[in-house]
């Protein structure tokens, strides 16, 4: 069955997470990203974030993803830079890396689909002490528990939770210094603003799920939004 990030991969959706890539690129400015730190995109799609880093900073950039389609987009993304990028085809909930590895660790709408406890865990495990945690995850308010099986049902979430409960998360897991910002609304457009084209390859099924989409996003308005967060080891 076909689900709604096979079809991102499938029309290679670049920064399909909330917020979009301008969010992305406002959180990077922030940070002081040299060009010895070590970078983790975790989730890392098509490789778009990735990338920007790897040039625009020239850092050390590892990137992860499970998903075959968006492993190959970036895998020839990565190629044509002139700066490398570290592709591996693993899961966050079992990183093939030694403790305290990196200074940042990214997230873009990854935390939602895996076991949260696992992530977290593997997360504070290879960040370097006082590295930091950076995500931008789905979040809600004063959704009824029916809506919510609707929305994770079809998006293929594990957890969708409040900035609260994402908070709460994160202090279990040991992690300190932790700032949340709720956006109430999605804002962006992603699959609206991204350029692709509709070809006589996209199915019927793909174009349904494209459909199913534009209606939750009006239909759950204030109540579906996003949760940035950022905190330490």
């Amino acid at each position: 069955m076909t689900t709604y990030l096979d079809v991102l991969a499938e029309l290679g959706i670049d920064s399909a997470h909330p917020g979009g890539f301008s969010l992305t690129k406002n959180i990077l400015r922030k940070l002081n990203i040299q060009q010895t730190s070590s970078i983790l995109d975790v989730g890392c799609g098509t490789g778009q974030t990735a990338a920007y880093i790897a040039e625009q900073y020239r850092a050390n950039v590892t990137a992860i993803d499970i998903h075959p389609t968006m492993l190959q987009k970036a895998k020839e993304r990565f190629a044509s830079l002139s700066h490398p990028v570290h592709l591996y085809n693993t899961s966050i909930e079992s990183l093939p890396f030694s403790s305290e590895q990196f200074d940042v660790i990214l997230c873009e709408s990854v935390l939602s689909f895996v076991s949260l406890s696992k992530a977290l865990q593997e997360i504070y495990r290879v960040l370097k002490p006082k590295g930091k945690l950076l995500s931008i995850e789905v979040a809600h308010s004063q959704l009824t528990e029916t809506e919510k099986k609707d929305i994770t049902s079809f998006y293929g979430f594990r957890h969708l939770l409040t900035e609260q409960q994402w908070e709460a998360y994160l202090h279990k897991n040991g992690f300190h210094k932790v700032q949340t910002a709720y956006h109430p609304v999605m804002q962006q457009r992603v699959l609206a603003a991204t350029p692709f084209t509709i070809t006589a390859d996209v199915s019927e099924e793909m174009l349904t799920i494209l459909h199913t989409h534009e209606h939750m996003t009006k239909q759950y308005g204030r109540r579906l939004g996003y949760c940035i967060f950022s905190c330490e080891k």
